[in-house]
This record gives structure tokens, C-alpha cells and sequence, in this order.
């Protein structure tokens, strides 16, 4: 499909001549290209290999010939394609694709992604072929779904692409489907455990006895620990904190501050440092203290992570 191609290959220099020449004489006129994608189905969404599946129909309608065949789909670690509609302007291929992205983590558990398809020209440049999309012949089929995630209205925009290497610009053609999570699920799913695991440890600061805040503490962090690597498998490693990460680590902080407050009285009691009701007034002030500590680093931070999840 391309120069390069004639170049190395054991084709007649006569042959990719003519090829070249054939090529260039009516690209020099440049043509429009008007491209319309419907999508049949999504599946295989994978953010830890930053990966997905699509199957759909690729069509190219042009006002004159335009070279259909040469698209190239730039983000496609491997695909087939069968044509299903051939005419003089009009040619439409059904393809299935294996498709790389850039998963964006950062609002997870309320993260959106965007899943592109990306058409480019193989071979011709912008000043030769301009790819226009065509939304009225572009769609994702309704019955279309992605379990655990919600499908949000597409776009689909051109661009120019700058080829550094070859020194030439192409036009691009960008299909955007944006995924989003539920926000009830996420919430139901993440945050009303994590919010039980702070109440449980939190509940100990009523009782008298610093042993029974400490177990409970204890066993409430471990609890929260396992939880945390099980939400947080499928995310894979990421160089930065989630939405999530930063919530779990709020958590993590309340049931540190139960268990030095056990600790704290633990010390008091057990090294008679105070006793009698004196003790027992201090004790109790130290255990409501940190209680309104913890309410009040649950409140600052979830108003802070909320902020930031909507300005991000």
C-alpha cells in the first residue's frame, strides 16, 4: 500500500512507477474522504493492559475516487476487515479490532475512560486526502454494552497528525467513546464498606475499656487492608493516587487515630499514671477528643476528594 513497500519488495521498478505516477496525478487535486463508523459491539476492557475490543462497521464515502482501501487503524494492535458494501463513492468494511488506550485512573472509582478508534490514511497526506466525519451514517448500536460500566454519547473529530519520521502530516480521524461507572455502584460497591470500617473503629472511643478499642481497631485495619488490595486488583499499578487511594487512606488514618487512642490510654492506666475518677475524666477526655478528631478528618477530606474529583 505504499511507496516504502514497492521500494523493498521484488515488484518491477516499472511497476511502482507507474503505481507512484498513478497515484500522484489525481492527488494532486486533493479529495475528501467523509468517514462513518457504527459500532456492533465492545467487549474486553482491560485497564491493566490498556486494552479493548470492537467490532464494527468502517465506511468511507467519497465525491471521488479517493483510494479507500489505504486506511490504517493507528491504535489497533491487530485486525480483520471483510468488505460488506462496495460502490464508485461509496465502500463500507466490517471489522473486528483489538484496540490500545491510555487508561486515566486518577477518579477512580469514578473514573471515565475513552476508548478511540483511529482511522489514518496509509499512504496519502493531508494536502492529498482529508478525512471528514460523517455523524449521520456514525453510531454505537443502543443494544451495545460494557458490564460494570456506563456508555456516554461518542464524538468523533479529525485532526492533523505530524509524522516526525517520514516529515509529512496526514489527516486523522478520531472515534471517541467515552465509558463512565456508575455512581451508585461505586459508592455502594467502595465507600459504604469503607465507611463501616471507620464507624466500627470509631464506636470503640464510647467504651471505657482501651483493650477493646485496640482489637476492634486492629482487626478493622486489617479488614480494611484486605478490602483495599481486593477493590484495587483490577486497577493494576499506576504512578499516581487514585480517588480511591487517597479515600482508603483517610480510612486508614481514622483507625489510627482509635488505636493510639487506645494506646494512649492503655499507657495511662496500666503505668498509674492517673487513676481514680481523675483517670477516668481524662481517659474519657481523650477518647472524645480523637472521636471529633476522626469526624472531623472524614468531613475535611471528603469534601476535599469531592473538589478535586469534580475539578479534575
Amino acid at each position: 500500500n505504499d511507496f516504502c513497500s514497492c521500494a523493498v519488495s521484488r515488484r518491477s521498478r516499472s511497476s511502482c512507477r507507474l503505481r507512484k505516477n498513478s497515484i500522484a496525478s489525481w492527488s494532486r487535486l486533493g479529495a475528501t474522504a467523509r468517514l462513518g463508523i457504527v459500532v456492533k459491539s465492545l467487549s474486553n476492557v482491560d485497564l491493566e493492559e490498556g486494552t479493548f475490543h470492537a467490532n464494527f462497521y468502517l465506511g468511507v464515502m467519497c465525491s471521488k475516487p479517493c483510494q479507500a482501501d489505504g486506511w490504517d487503524l493507528v491504535n489497533a494492535n491487530s485486525y480483520t476487515s471483510e468488505v460488506s458494501l462496495d460502490d464508485s463513492t461509496n465502500k463500507w468494511w466490517r471489522v473486528s479490532a483489538t484496540f490500545v488506550f491510555q487508561p486515566n485512573l486518577r477518579l477512580f472509582p469514578f473514573d471515565t475512560q475513552n476508548l478511540p478508534i483511529i482511522v489514518q490514511h496509509d499512504l496519502l497526506t493531508a494536502d492529498q486526502l482529508t478525512f471528514v466525519p460523517e455523524m449521520s451514517r456514525s453510531e454505537v448500536n443502543p443494544d451495545v454494552g460494557v458490564p460494570g460500566w456506563i456508555i456516554e454519547p461518542f464524538s468523533f473529530t479529525t485532526s492533523e497528525h505530524r509524522s516526525i519520521a517520514l516529515n509529512e502530516t496526514y489527516s486523522r480521524a478520531e472515534f471517541d467513546i467515552p465509558i463512565g461507572r456508575s455512581m451508585i455502584a461505586s459508592v455502594t460497591k467502595y465507600y459504604i464498606p469503607l465507611l463501616i470500617f471507620i464507624l466500627l473503629g470509631a464506636a470503640t472511643l464510647f467504651l471505657g475499656r482501651n483493650d477493646i478499642q485496640l482489637r476492634t481497631a486492629g482487626t478493622a485495619l486489617v479488614g480494611l487492608t484486605i478490602f483495599y488490595l481486593f477493590t484495587s486488583g483490577g486497577v493494576g499499578s499506576v504512578g499516581y493516587l487514585t480517588v480511591w487511594d487517597a479515600s482508603v487512606m483517610v480510612g486508614y488514618l481514622a483507625l489510627g487515630l482509635v488505636m493510639t487512642s487506645g494506646i494512649v490510654g492503655a499507657y495511662l492506666y496500666h503505668e498509674h499514671k492517673f487513676d481514680g475518677p481523675a483517670g477516668e475524666a481524662l481517659n474519657k477526655r481523650i477518647r472524645f477528643g480523637f472521636l471529633w478528631s476522626i469526624i472531623a478528618l472524614v468531613i475535611v477530606s471528603a469534601v476535599a476528594i469531592t473538589l478535586v474529583a469534580i475539578l479534575t
